[in-house]
């Protein structure tokens, strides 16, 4: 589910796009939090998460006339962060080819294996990790990961079955905690 669907009313939209500071304040409580939240499930650094959140509101409110229906907004909005994380990844993406997960004994309890699940998508590497959120949680196909990467299809495909991978030789090694999630 995308946190992004809430939409703005029309009053709002057109006081933004004059550059008032009350409409573009409930822009900002409306959608910072999903944008903080997808920004750190790309990024995984609360500081980065942050840094580009900053961005992306930046963008939003000083484009905000490009944005042309408001039914679309919140999908703008949700794009404008999916470009700057991805350019982000891109700029300090590095290749890692040896991973090595540390263990972690989960029991069924549901925060624990939040903690378990959460643990092994940060130890995934960040391109992988970014299209495995990307598909999963925010439903972007393969081609629009694709696209957004300027890669092909074979790229979000490829990098979608190695995260899952990973996880899953992370989450079934020494209690790592799929045994409570099945």
């Amino acid at each position: 589910m995308s946190y992004f669907k809430a939409t703005i009313d029309e009053l709002t939209f057109k006081a933004a796009k004059k550059n008032k500071t009350a409409a573009q304040r409930k822009i900002y409580d409306l959608y910072s939090r999903p944008v903080y939240n997808l920004s750190l499930r790309m990024l995984n650094n609360e500081a980065d998460a942050l840094d580009i959140t900053q961005d992306v509101f930046i963008k939003v409110l000083s484009k905000v006339n490009q944005c042309k229906s408001i039914d679309f907004f919140g999908v703008w909005v949700r794009k404008i962060t999916i470009n700057l994380c991805l350019s982000f990844v891109k700029k300090n993406a590095k290749l890692i080819t040896n991973i090595n997960f540390k263990e972690k004994t989960v029991t069924s309890n549901r925060i624990e294996i939040t903690s378990s699940l959460e643990y092994a998508l940060s130890q995934l590497p960040q391109v992988s990790r970014t299209v495995l959120w990307l598909y999963e949680v925010e439903g972007l196909s393969h081609q629009e990961i694709a696209d957004n990467y300027g890669k092909t299809v074979s790229f979000s495909k490829t990098h979608l079955s190695r995260a899952k991978s990973l996880a899953l030789s992370y989450l079934t090694t020494k209690g790592g905690g799929y045994e409570a999630i099945k």
